[in-house]
């Protein structure tokens, strides 16, 4: 058997067995989230294992890919300052843990990393600059938007104990902003607000001090279905409202699937300049907004109702304005893309009158290179 090489980068087979050693463990059926043909998939996974480059872990109706032994001594000789952080010790990219929870939490921090690649964030160490570090001294700028996961920042020990419980799966830093990202993957979330506060001050104080700009934060949820964003809005009208995420946790909270939809969400998120362009178009259909109204609102319509923009889901700003809408016995308007409406109507109730954004549209305007 001729001796294995490592795949091309812009290959596939490059970017399956990269992310397999950034997370552990990559789920077998996120697999199609990176290879769209079935066929071609089953190919570049039959022609990694058969190279034992990479191996098939199953238990527990759980499912993963895993690095085989020549898949990772590759990686670490031909490419340390990329993955050797991920392939030495005793972390949980490394000595991987069987039990369910464990595993769980390595195919959530995958799925966020294939959701963050999908959208342009840069994942990889040696191409980001070294905010966690220990050995960084000084302010850092930070260009274009980098994912940094838990276990990078944890490199930080004297300032990561905060984070330790927390539900994070990582923080993502743009040129402008940082946001602590959280992955409920097909679940309806749920807090610790003590932790997650102290993760937030601890978030707060590296921006602060080891980047080179002043960067708000903010909070950003994935999950695998956009039905998740139906559900907690509707519990936020009861006793089931998760509080940290619809007050006591960060002043903006969106919401994004790990779909298509959700990666096109997340590149608009990390590039200010698409969405004030949007949001500019936008507002030539209606007038700018009100600023002595008790209700939280991005435009007014012609007789002065209220519109909230939520093509960017922001799970607070969602329930203040239904909130507000029901105190004062207003009418309001939502503006979404088409492929949201059906999620956000339930929540709509009488009160909020729908009008969509035709995404195919928005995709040729935005996305399509001339």
């Amino acid at each position: 058997m001729p001796k294995p090489v490592l795949p091309s980068h812009d290959s596939a087979s490059y970017e399956l067995l990269s992310l397999t050693a950034l997370c552990g463990e990559f789920p077998c059926d996120s697999a199609a989230r990176l290879i769209d043909s079935e066929s071609y998939r089953k190919k570049i996974v039959t022609g990694l294992t058969h190279n034992r480059l990479l191996r098939i872990f199953s238990r527990n109706h759980l499912r993963g890919y895993r690095l085989g032994i020549r898949g990772k001594r590759l990686l670490q000789d031909q490419e340390p300052e990329r993955f050797l952080f991920y392939l030495s010790g005793c972390g949980n990219t490394n000595a991987i843990k069987s039990e369910p929870s464990r595993r769980l939490r390595l195919h959530r921090i995958a799925q966020t990393y294939i959701t963050m690649k999908n959208a342009g964030v840069t994942i990889f160490r040696d191409e980001k600059p070294p905010l966690f570090s220990p050995d960084t001294t000084g302010a850092i700028p930070i260009e274009d938007a980098c994912f940094y996961d838990s276990r990078e920042m944890k490199e930080l020990r004297s300032e990561m104990l905060k984070i330790y419980g927390s539900r994070m799966t990582g923080a993502l830093f743009t040129s402008k902003q940082a946001f602590a990202v959280f992955n409920a993957m097909d679940s309806i979330p749920t807090f610790d607000s003590q932790i997650e506060r102290r993760a937030k001050v601890m978030l707060q104080r590296v921006c602060q001090i080891r980047t080179s700009a002043t960067r708000k934060v903010d909070g950003l949820l994935l999950a695998d279905h956009r039905q998740t964003l139906c559900v907690l809005l509707e519990n936020a009208k009861g006793s089931d409202r998760e509080y940290f995420l619809f007050g006591e946790g960060y002043e903006h909270f969106y919401f994004i699937a790990n779909d298509y939809y959700g990666e096109t969400l997340l590149w608009m998120l990390c590039n200010p300049e698409v969405a004030a362009q949007s949001y500019a178009l936008l507002l030539q259909s209606f007038h700018p907004p009100q600023s002595d109204t008790a209700i939280e609102h991005d435009a007014v319509a012609e007789d002065g109702t209220p519109v909230l923009f939520a093509w960017q889901p922001d799970l607070p700003k969602l329930y203040r304005f239904y909130s507000a809408l029901e105190l004062h016995k207003r009418s309001g308007i939502i503006v979404c893309f088409d492929f949201q409406a059906d999620t956000l109507r339930p929540f709509c109730g009488s009160r909020i009158t729908l009008q969509t954004i035709d995404f195919s549209d928005f995709e040729r305007r935005f996305l399509t290179s001339p």
